[in-house]
């Protein structure tokens, strides 16, 4: 709701210019959660921004549950929305996330989110890829070389060891929480209490521990003389979700208090839980192109890490991600740190 009151504020005093598009990001739980009421009441009220007046139901087939894609068209304005895997674009981890693009002066939200089939004569526009990251391997997306044959489990062995199951913030647990990497490596994921099925993706990274009970939903398994399981560390979190390695790695930092924070990994974990993967995000920026101005600019709302600003800007340039809100005092500070202190 305050991200809506924000977005008519703009609209209102910029004549129904700015902002033209606004980006949803949120679990799949938001489907259904209360019922599938409170999806409902995300796509009414971002609709209401151009309509006021109108009202849109809960689907009338599915038994009132909503579709993981969808677009609802109306007078000047149109809404889509769809679950996006961040294993499709290059991510060694399992990420579902609905993506809910909005367009406040047109019908081109469904244009942006889904794929065109391309006419012949007429492909589509090529999309470049997310660019890789200093002190990254170029043989992986992830920034890990897989001709090393790394491998990652959750803690109790449990994974494929190619696709990171899903990370979590909590860190600090006992060992059978983490999400751990191994030398002659496989992955498990978490299929019931204490029950792990070999796997090929990572599960998503969470700020909190664990799919099912407290945690332990992913395991890598490592074998030298023995099989030996470690955690992920801070900088592997990073480069599962697309971020450059140390993006969080800011040293002693200052809290919204004003009190001096002596680093420590917990905060770059939870952040990094609590965060977006990038490629995925950076592809629907792009997407966006053909139906921006020139220099277009973003102002991300409850945005983490800066992740939407810095997908923002490798689309788009430098300066063109405007401003960002945050309310963690660790995410504030990487922010920051990496970008301009304003």
């Amino acid at each position: 709701m305050e991200a809506v009151r924000i977005i008519k504020e703009m609209r209102s005093s910029t004549n129904g210019l700015y902002p033209t598009f606004a980006v949803w990001e949120n679990v799949p739980g938001a489907f259904s959660s209360n019922g599938g009421e409170d999806f409902r009441a995300v796509l009414e009220e971002l609709a209401r921004v151009e309509q006021p007046d109108v009202s849109i139901p809960r689907p009338s087939d599915r038994g009132g549950r909503w579709s993981k894609a969808g677009a609802i068209v109306g007078n000047g304005w149109s809404l889509a929305w769809r679950q996006l895997d961040a294993q499709y674009w290059g991510v060694p981890q399992r990420r579902k996330r609905i993506a809910l693009v909005a367009d406040f002066r047109g019908q081109r939200a469904g244009e942006i989110l889904f794929e065109r089939k391309s006419v012949p004569g007429h492909p589509d526009e090529s999309i470049k890829a997310w660019e890789s990251a200093p002190r990254r391997s170029s043989t992986s997306p992830s920034g890990c070389d897989r001709t090393s044959e790394k491998v990652i489990y959750d803690a109790r062995g449990n994974g494929d060891g190619r696709t990171c199951p899903t990370i979590t913030g909590d860190h600090e647990n006992r060992i059978t929480d983490y999400t751990a990497i191994a030398i002659e490596r496989k992955t498990f994921n978490e299929q019931s209490f204490s029950n792990y099925k070999e796997s090929d993706k990572c599960s998503t990274l969470k700020a909190k521990a664990g799919n099912i009970g407290n945690g332990s939903e992913c395991l890598v398994a490592e074998k030298t003389v023995r099989r030996i399981v470690r955690r992920l560390t801070p900088v592997e979190c990073e480069r599962l979700q697309g971020f450059p390695s140390g993006w969080t790695d800011i040293g002693e930092w200052t809290d919204s208090n004003g009190k001096k924070r002596k680093y420590a990994d917990s905060p770059r974990y939870k952040a990094l839980g609590n965060s977006i993967a990038l490629p995925q995000w950076f592809w629907l920026v792009q997407k966006m192109r053909p139906y921006l101005k020139e220099n277009p600019t973003l102002g991300s709302l409850f945005d983490g890490l800066g992740g939407f600003p810095l997908v923002w800007q490798r689309a788009y340039g430098e300066g063109t991600a405007r401003w960002a809100s945050e309310i963690e005092s660790f995410c504030v500070a990487v922010t920051k740190k990496r970008f301009d202190e304003e």
